[in-house]
């Protein structure tokens, strides 16, 4: 059976004004885009590794100087920090997840301190050696082991002085430098193939017609008038094989859709382009079949026929993409390795069962997602889980890797009248589009556009203009179940730039412009995410979305909000505990609503499709404990603190 892995790596544009607002291009630079082809083109097993132009462009500024915050912080000597730049690493300090900081025992005991304490008080080596061993903690395995330096600073672990840190950071710069040159050694030398990502990651179908969300979120409000810029969506998806070609002397025929975003019109714009093959998630498919659907036919490509031309479109395998970028992260290397080749079997024998045994012969099993975030969470930034898993399928006859061209090369794909608009989370575009915040977004978006045009720009001056606001990310961040503690760097870089071209056009800047956008959303409850580990990612199973209190006289409505209801042997448990002591619980399953209070006149009912309302008499505050059961019988939870802030319903 044939199996294909794609591994996304993309991080936004952080330039504002010329300099860099964030790092972490150079960052994950340093821990992933140098480490994961190195790692991969060690076995036999075929990748393919997506790449985002806007993030090689950063990638370009670093080589011509251009420096970050964290960088500034670096090249200022211990001894002159001010309490601000001290603040400023203590925050970065907190960023770092613990199996980044393995082998590093000085860093433990700072970031333990900075943990644990309100204020830090460091000395002035302590401030050094915290800026050192923070970056080497962002440098991965391999890197650290092909570096002399890095391999001295670490076997050394504290006491550096302000030359040794200087060195240190112009040998990562020089490293970050070579990552574009090691993604085209990689595939010129076999190991795979390399796909691009339109230029700034937007996504297509909402660029092309912010409408299209509809096929797939029917009921939702959407920006009125809709964002609709079909050029803009071709000129990312030219200007991304233009840039691969200059850099590596070839065309790319691949293209990963920023979020897995795509619908009938993105397919027929990539299409236009020579665009051969794309991709998303499973969900798409089954939105797209009628009903019509065996579980295996996810595991076969599509030839979609547009207006510009026929594409192959191949549908990732949610449940085995998640378990690398969620699941294994806790196991032990080689027993994660041994349970996704027993998941590989199981959908063999699953295409066998449903279609026979020659329909292997065409059929592949697409394994789909981020190639960095994830790595953080896993000892060794998952080079052990890596390397057991290649060494497995490398030498198992029962499997057969391939990059996702040669599939589309191959032929044999089945034919697919319409795909409806999705993406591959939930299979909708509701994270980026649908909420009174990210609605105004776009509104701005369009009035930008509109700005541009009536001041007399054309058509590819606009586009040009308008091409890193387009970007998903912004959209991404206002989603209220995203949360880092950067979040509202974005919600900043993405104000300024608005602003720029109301002022490069000497038009008046909307007020909302002057103020975090999230603030349109005040006049509504105020909701809580409910988030189940990194917030970075996306967990798209997810049942529960957020939670809120309303407060009218002596009573109090919670509201619970899901994003899909429980199917199969799911449930979701909300465990309720106010000032009284008295724990209220409430059970929600496929087919049902099961409620138990110790006080009787207490109850639910659901007041949306999507939205359960629990009755409760009136607290201060509330803890909830929430849990989620999947049909394998594994949990997760969340706890969630909420704090009446006296508004009615």
């Amino acid at each position: 059976m044939r199996i294909c892995f794609l591994w996304h790596q993309h991080q936004p544009d952080y330039r504002l004004d010329g300099r860099f607002v964030l790092p972490w291009v150079r960052l994950h630079a340093t821990k992933d885009y140098i480490d994961l082809p190195a790692i991969l083109s060690d076995y036999s097993v075929r990748h393919t590794i997506n790449l985002v132009p806007s993030m090689l462009e950063q990638l370009d500024a670093y080589a011509r100087g251009v420096r970050d915050p964290l960088e500034e912080l670096a090249a200022t000597d211990a001894a002159s920090l001010t309490p601000e730049q001290q603040r400023e690493i203590v925050q970065w300090l907190l960023t770092l997840r613990d199996p980044m900081m393995e082998g590093l025992p000085r860093l433990q005991s700072i970031v333990h301190r900075v943990r644990t304490h309100e204020h830090v008080d460091l000395s002035r080596q302590e401030w050094r050696d915290a800026l050192v061993l923070f970056h080497l903690a962002w440098c991965g395995p391999v890197t650290r082991r092909t570096s002399d330096l890095l391999q001295e600073y670490i076997r050394q672990g504290a006491d550096f002085s302000e030359q040794q840190k200087a060195n240190l950071m112009h040998l990562l710069r020089e490293i970050a430098s070579t990552v574009t040159s090691n993604m085209i050694r990689f595939e010129s030398q076999g190991h795979g193939e390399v796909s691009l990502t339109p230029y700034h990651h937007p996504i297509l179908p909402l660029l092309i017609d912010t409408d299209s969300a509809r096929e797939s979120m029917p009921q939702s409000a959407l920006p009125q008038p809709p964002y609709k810029a079909p050029y803009h969506a071709g000129r990312h998806v030219r200007r991304a094989i233009q840039d691969w070609q200059r850099r590596s002397g070839h065309r790319t025929q691949g293209m990963w859709p920023a979020e897995g975003g795509l619908s009938m019109a993105a397919l027929s714009v990539m299409a236009e382009h020579g665009i051969r093959w794309t991709a998303t998630d499973e969900s798409v498919l089954r939105g797209s079949s009628d009903g019509l659907f065996l579980r295996s036919d996810v595991y076969f490509p599509y030839e979609v026929t547009t207006a510009s031309g026929a594409i192959t479109v191949l549908f990732r395998d949610h449940g085995l993409s998640d378990a690398i970028g969620f699941e294994y992260a806790s196991w032990d290397a080689t027993s994660a390795a041994a349970d996704f080749v027993r998941r590989l079997e199981e959908r063999r024998q699953l295409i066998i069962h449903e279609q026979g045994a020659s329909a292997l012969e065409h059929a592949v099993v697409p394994i789909m997602l981020d190639g960095e975030n994830c790595w953080e969470f896993y000892r060794h930034n998952g080079e052990d889980f890596l390397r057991a898993l290649m060494q497995r399928l490398s030498t198992d006859e029962r499997f057969t890797s391939v990059t996702c061209g040669q599939v589309a090369a191959a032929g044999h794909a089945r034919r697919l009248d319409h795909l409806r608009a999705g993406s591959w989370i939930n299979g909708d575009f509701g994270v980026w589009i649908g909420s009174p915040t990210k609605n105004l977004a776009w509104s701005l978006l369009e009035t930008a556009r509109q700005t541009l045009s009536q001041a007399g720009l054309d058509e590819e001056t606009v586009a040009a203009r308008m091409e890193v606001l387009e970007a998903s990310d912004w959209f991404w961040w206002y989603d209220e179940r995203h949360q880092a503690p950067h979040r509202e760097e974005f919600d900043r870089i993405f104000r300024a730039r608005l602003r720029h071209v109301f002022e490069s056009c000497k038009t008046d800047v909307p007020d909302v412009l002057l103020r975090p956008l999230t603030e349109a959303e005040r006049h509504d409850a105020q909701r809580q995410a409910v988030i189940f580990g990194t917030s970075s990612m996306h967990r798209s199973d997810a049942i529960v979305r957020d939670v809120a209190v309303e407060t009218s006289d002596a009573w109090q409505r919670l509201r619970v909000r899901l994003e899909r209801h429980p199917m199969g042997q799911e449930e979701l448990v909300i465990q309720a505990m106010g000032d009284d002591g008295l724990e209220r619980a409430c059970l929600v399953a496929q087919d049902e609503v099961l409620w138990r209070s110790p006080l009787r006149d207490e109850n639910t009912e659901w007041i949306a499709p999507n939205e359960l309302a629990i009755y409760v008499h009136s607290s201060t505050r509330w803890q909830l404990h929430l849990t989620e059961e999947g049909d394998s019988g594994k949990r997760r939870t969340s706890r969630i603190e909420l704090r009446t802030d006296g508004r009615s319903y």
